[in-house]
């Protein structure tokens, strides 16, 4: 299949913020625009950019703006008392008011996506009551969310409990203003690599693209670990994208410790996947 969606924005990628959170986002952005990327994806760590208080996502509307880039999505923030699927009702009310936060920031700032887990939590019971409850809020946030002009993705996780609450939701929720991000880091430390990419890539509305060595989520650059890209970009250049192509890579555990070469390179990588797939 040749000349996919993708090929609508090749000249636009974003970079999530989180490669080096202790780089200031101020000190962020001018590398990534030299590096290539049209768009940021505002990461999880609050601390870090501030979205969810108006002073917050004020300076980081200006500074984004002021480098002539844009914001494609944001990550919610997570821990033990952020948790969409959580059987306790405190719980679910905390996270249900930081959800509608984060959409209002999300609007604010121009990005179309809010991601979020599908639990906090590796180990946990109840499984069927979280299957049962992330249905229930997530279909209370559609509305709040698709108002603003906010799509809601849940990302795919590394552990198979939360995954198995992904599909869940996925498949009881039929609604364009919900669908999935998809994180190829995750997707690599679990046993069936692509599985839900080939279920659920239809419902795409962006990626978490980055790499890792098969035995821990390091979120590497692509191509710096075991991941298969091929088998990725067979399947990727048969679904109808039109987002702005996501990498949330870090330099952890990269071999390039230079934020300024770690961004180029990451640049370079990602425009050569989306050469590929185009390719295919």
């Amino acid at each position: 299949m040749a000349g996919r969606e993708v090929e609508l924005n090749k000249n636009m990628m974003s970079i999530g913020t989180t490669f080096n959170y202790d780089i200031p986002l101020k000190e962020q952005l001018p590398i990534m625009k030299r590096a290539g990327f049209s768009h940021i994806s505002v990461g999880a760590r609050l601390e870090h950019s501030g979205y969810l208080t108006m002073s917050g996502r004020h300076n980081v509307k200006k500074m984004v703006a002021n480098h002539g880039m844009a914001v494609c999505s944001i990550h919610t923030p997570f821990g033990k008392n952020i948790d969409i699927s959580s059987p306790n009702s405190v719980t679910v009310s905390k996270t249900m008011d930081c959800y509608k936060r984060c959409i209002d920031a999300a609007q604010y700032l121009g990005a179309r996506v809010v991601i979020f887990h599908p639990t906090a939590y590796r180990q946990f019971d109840q499984l069927d009551q979280r299957k049962k409850t992330i249905v229930e809020n997530v279909n209370g946030l559609l509305d709040y969310a698709g108002n603003r002009g906010v799509r809601l993705a849940v990302e795919n996780e590394y552990f198979s409990p939360a995954n198995d609450i992904l599909r869940f939701s996925l498949d009881m929720i039929a609604d364009a203003r919900y669908g999935i991000c998809y994180d190829t880091s995750h997707d690599n430390l679990v046993p069936s690599r692509l599985r839900i990419f080939k279920k659920y890539g239809h419902r795409l509305l962006t990626t978490h693209l980055s790499d890792n060595r098969g035995t821990n989520d390091d979120h590497v650059l692509p191509e710096e670990g075991s991941f298969p890209w091929h088998k990725f970009c067979r399947v990727f250049s048969k679904i109808r994208f039109t987002g702005i192509p996501l990498l949330e890579v870090e330099m952890r555990e990269s071999a390039f410790k230079s934020p300024s070469e770690f961004l180029q390179e990451a640049f370079t990588r990602g425009q050569r996947l989306l050469n590929a797939c185009n390719r295919i």
